[in-house]
C-alpha cells in the first residue's frame, strides 16, 4: 500500500512539474496598485511563433483600456528587452465608459489579450507592462515580467488562447454593407444586417486631429445609423474626415466585426430642426445649480454670504453691488484662464486643469487645510492676528469693492477642478 503511495504522489509531481516550469509570470502586483493584478504566459509550440496571453483582472469599479482609449486614457503596452520578433496584439470587443461627459473604450472586472510574435524566441522574453487603470483617479503603473520559453509548454495554453481569440472581433460576418460618411462636426456610420439589430454597439480607432464622441445610433429594421459627435479636442472647429480611412468594430449581441473602410460626403439629411436656443439657455441654467451642490463650490457661497452678514449696511444697493463685483470677479478669472489656454496651446503645449486632485499628496494637503477651516469654523481654535493688520481688515471692506472682486477669484479657484 505505501508503495502505491509513492508511486501515485511521484506521479502527481511529474504532472505537476511542468506546470511549475511553465512560461508564466504568475499574478503580478505593484504595491502602489493594488487594485489591478496582470499574468503573461506564453507559448513556443506552434512553429514559425511565439504566442502570448496577456491577462488583467480589476477590482469592482475599476477599468483599463482599449487600442483606442476614446476621448481619455492610455491603451496598455509592453516595452520589451532585446531585440524580440514584431509582436501583434488582439483586441477583443470593448465596452464604452460615461465618465463627465468623456466617453472612453475598455474593460472591466477580467480581459485576456493574446499576443502573436512572428518567429519563435529562444531563451528568456522579458519587458515591463505599462497598465493604466481608472476609477475616479487614473493611476499608471509598470509591471516588469520574465519568461523562460526554454521550459515545457503548458497544454492548457492552447485551450485558453483559442478561448481569448474568440472573443477578438472576426473580419466579416456580421454587417453585409457598411458605409461612412462625413459632415461639418458629424461622422456618420450606414450599416446594413438582414437579420436586424437587437442591441448595436460601435467603437472607433483613432483618428488623427479629432476626437469621436458617444454615436447616438437609430436602428430601422436591416439598417443602423450612427451619428458620431467630431471635435479637435481643443474645442474649435472639427477637422474634416472626408477621404480618411476609418477603422471601427460594430458589435451585436455578443457578435462583432472590425471594418475598415473609407470616409465619404455625408449620408443622410440633418435630422430635425436645430437645437432651440431657450433649451440651450435652460440646460445651461440647470448645470449652474447643479454645479452650486458639488464638494468644491457649495462651501464658496456659505463664505460669501457670512461675508455679506457680516457688512455694517445690508441694504439691497450695496449688497447687489458686491454680488456684482464677484460675479465680475469669477468671469474675470474664466477669461484669465481661457487666455492661458490660448497662449498654452500657441506655444503647442498643454495644461490639464484639475489634474492634480489625482495627486494623493495633494488631496492630503487639501484634506488638512479644510480640517483646519472646519475646525476654525467651529470655534475649536483661533488665529489671532496683530492689531495692525486687524484694523486694516476691518477697514477695508468700508472702502471699496474690490475685495469682493477677489473672493470671486478666489471661488473660481475652489470651484473649477469641480
Amino acid at each position: 500500500m505505501l508503495k502505491i503511495i509513492r508511486l501515485a504522489c511521484a506521479c502527481l509531481f511529474m504532472l505537476w512539474l511542468p506546470a511549475l516550469q511553465a512560461a508564466d509570470s504568475g499574478w503580478l502586483q505593484n504595491p502602489a496598485n493594488d487594485h489591478a493584478k496582470v499574468r503573461l504566459r506564453a507559448d513556443t509550440s506552434q512553429p514559425g511563433e511565439t504566442r502570448l496571453l496577456l491577462s488583467v483582472e480589476l477590482q469592482k469599479g475599476w477599468k483599463t483600456y482599449w487600442r483606442s482609449p476614446g476621448e481619455g486614457g492610455i491603451a496598455p503596452a509592453i516595452v520589451w528587452q532585446g531585440n524580440p520578433p514584431p509582436a501583434t496584439w488582439h483586441w477583443p470587443t470593448p465596452q464604452r465608459f460615461e465618465v463627465a461627459g468623456i466617453s472612453t473604450q475598455g474593460y472591466h472586472d477580467r480581459v485576456t489579450l493574446p499576443i502573436v510574435m512572428s518567429g519563435q524566441v529562444s531563451g528568456p522574453l522579458a519587458g515591463t507592462l505599462t497598465l493604466s487603470t481608472c476609477s475616479n483617479v487614473c493611476i499608471l503603473t509598470d509591471y516588469p515580467f520574465s519568461l523562460d520559453l526554454a521550459t515545457p509548454n503548458d497544454p492548457q495554453f492552447n485551450h485558453d488562447f483559442a478561448q481569448a481569440m474568440g472573443q477578438v472581433p472576426i473580419a466579416a460576418g456580421l454587417a453585409e454593407s457598411v458605409k461612412a460618411g462625413y459632415r461639418s462636426g458629424e461622422l456618420q456610420i450606414s450599416a446594413e444586417r438582414a437579420a436586424g439589430w437587437q442591441q448595436p454597439a460601435l467603437f472607433f480607432d483613432t483618428l488623427a486631429d479629432a476626437d469621436l464622441g458617444k454615436p447616438q445610433v437609430e436602428t430601422d429594421g436591416d439598417r443602423l445609423l450612427a451619428r458620431v459627435p467630431v471635435s479637435d479636442g481643443w474645442g474649435d472647429a472639427a477637422p474634416d474626415l472626408r477621404g480618411k480611412t476609418l477603422t471601427l468594430v460594430i458589435d451585436d449581441g455578443g457578435m462583432a466585426q472590425q471594418i475598415t473602410l473609407p470616409i465619404g460626403d455625408a449620408l443622410a439629411a440633418p435630422a430635425g430642426a436645430a437645437f432651440p436656443l431657450w433649451q440651450a439657455v435652460l440646460m445651461a441654467l440647470a448645470g449652474g445649480l447643479i454645479l452650486n451642490l458639488m464638494p468644491c463650490v457649495l462651501p464658496v457661497l456659505g463664505i460669501k454670504l457670512g461675508s455679506i452678514l457680516q457688512v455694517e449696511r445690508r441694504d439691497r444697493r450695496s449688497v447687489r453691488l458686491q454680488f456684482l463685483a464677484s460675479s465680475l470677479g469669477i468671469v474675470a478669472s474664466f477669461m484669465a484662464l481661457a487666455l492661458l489656454m490660448t497662449l498654452l496651446r500657441l506655444g503647442n503645449h498643454a495644461l490639464g486643469w484639475g489634474i492634480q486632485f489625482q495627486n494623493p499628496w495633494f488631496i492630503g494637503f487639501m484634506v488638512l487645510v479644510t480640517l483646519l477651516f472646519s475646525a476654525n469654523l467651529f470655534g475649536l481654535f483661533h488665529l489671532r492676528l496683530s492689531s495692525d493688520l486687524n484694523t486694516s481688515l476691518a477697514t477695508h471692506n468700508g472702502r471699496g469693492l474690490s475685495g469682493h472682486f477677489w473672493q470671486g477669484a478666489f471661488a473660481t479657484l475652489l470651484a473649477t477642478p469641480c
